[in-house]
């Protein structure tokens, strides 16, 4: 009798408080990224990050192990991500956000990659009532008044002046530039040429490319090597600043250059870090912690980092991590804000989940702005030595300059 007693108590534990997943609903998630063309590298790693996110949170929970899944009002829930491969047409983005919330239904939709996808998505997101949370790096995006959407890195244009103050201190005073044709990338490069000029630099050439298109930089490094620059300023992606600085060296550049945050793991292996001493780098914690991952202290990237390369056996670009951390954050608005389908609700409690400073963000943003710019960690700006990272400054804009 006594058996029987313990055999039916466990099997009521198991159905009421085990696994908790007999009971769990489904909601569900978007993801719009370029999983094919020119920056499907990007994409990929957006998609896959998404997916090991989701996974993470189905399993434990959006912090410590509070899972699985997530738990709004007194129901359970496990979260499927549908996506959409746009391969970066800011048309196909737009097509994939309405196939997303008309046939699925989503709340929030990760991506899509890049300024021009973003814009094209804020014409219609608010329509259709879906949250979204665009990968720009423009300062007009937070601009447009969309109140349901979010900006998951500081605007670039922001780090133009202090990379331009860096380059002067280190006594480069002639500087050619070169820049990708998005708005975000192109401004950020401008903002760098006013300050130098403003300091007595001189800026000897600024080219503006599709560097989606443009796979042999050979040519302009060789323009640009001919106006003996002391530093290049590459305002590109992560590959195209690679070739960029690979090709320049190939037709005899010997100056510095300085590289973006899109710079990485990637980047470095197509270069070789020993082939860049002296050169500088605006950097998110991303590239520094890569680096250092004793400075990691609470793990969160290291971690990222071992179980993408485990699951999906590559290095993921940089975007991967800033939305890994936005599907948590949004998701715990859900718990936050009792509802898994009202966006607007979801929105209202984005701050708080951030605030209470439980998730495992990679950058640790502490808040959302009423424009949608998640806030609060800090860039750097740091030199190559010796085949390493040294962090000169750490770089934050006032929160007032934002808002």
């Amino acid at each position: 009798m006594k058996r029987l007693f313990i055999f039916i108590f466990g099997i009521i534990f198991i159905l009421t408080t085990g696994s908790g997943l007999l009971h769990a609903k489904t909601v569900k998630v978007g993801v719009i990224s370029p999983r094919s063309g020119p920056v499907a590298y990007f994409g990929l790693s957006i998609y896959r990050s998404v997916e090991m996110a989701i996974e993470n949170i189905n399993k434990n929970g959006t912090f410590g192990n509070n899972g699985p899944g997530i738990k709004v009002g007194n129901q359970r829930y496990q979260i499927e991500v549908e996506s959409y491969d746009d391969g970066a047409n800011p048309s196909k983005s737009v097509a994939g956000m309405r196939r997303l919330v008309e046939m699925y239904n989503v709340p929030v939709i990760f991506g899509p990659f890049g300024t021009p996808a973003t814009w094209a998505c804020q014409e219609v997101n608010m329509k259709l009532n879906v949250l979204f949370a665009g990968l720009s790096a423009s300062d007009k995006s937070r601009k447009k008044g969309n109140t349901l959407y979010f900006q998951e890195r500081l605007p670039a244009i922001y780090w133009g002046s202090p990379m331009a103050e860096a380059a002067i201190k280190k006594g480069y005073k002639r500087v050619c530039i070169v820049a990708d044709v998005n708005e975000a990338y192109t401004s950020w490069a401008q903002k760098f040429q006013t300050r130098f000029e403003k300091l007595g630099g001189k800026v000897l050439g600024f080219e503006i490319i599709d560097s989606k298109n443009i796979t042999d930089y050979h040519s302009i490094m060789t323009s640009f090597n001919a106006k003996k620059p002391d530093i290049i300023f590459l305002s590109l992606y992560e590959e195209p600043q690679a070739l960029a600085a690979s090709h320049a060296m190939d037709i005899g550049y010997k100056g510095k250059f300085f590289l973006n945050s899109d710079w990485g793991k990637k980047s470095e292996k197509i270069v070789g870090l020993d082939r860049l001493e002296g050169s500088l780098v605006e950097a998110t914690q991303w590239m520094y912690y890569q680096a250092h991952p004793e400075k990691d202290t609470k793990g969160y990237l290291t971690e990222f980092l071992k179980q993408y390369k485990k699951k999906y056996g590559d290095i993921p670009a940089q975007p991967g991590a800033h939305i890994y951390g936005m599907v948590y954050m949004a998701v715990r608005a859900m718990e936050l804000s009792g509802s898994v389908d009202d966006a607007k609700n979801i929105r209202a409690a984005a701050p708080k989940a951030l605030q209470e400073g439980k998730l495992p963000l990679i950058f640790p943003n502490t808040d959302v702005l009423d424009n949608g710019l998640v806030y609060g960690a800090p860039d750097f700006l740091l030199e190559i030595k010796n085949g390493d990272y040294v962090k000169i400054q750490e770089l934050q804009v006032p929160r007032k300059d934002l808002e």
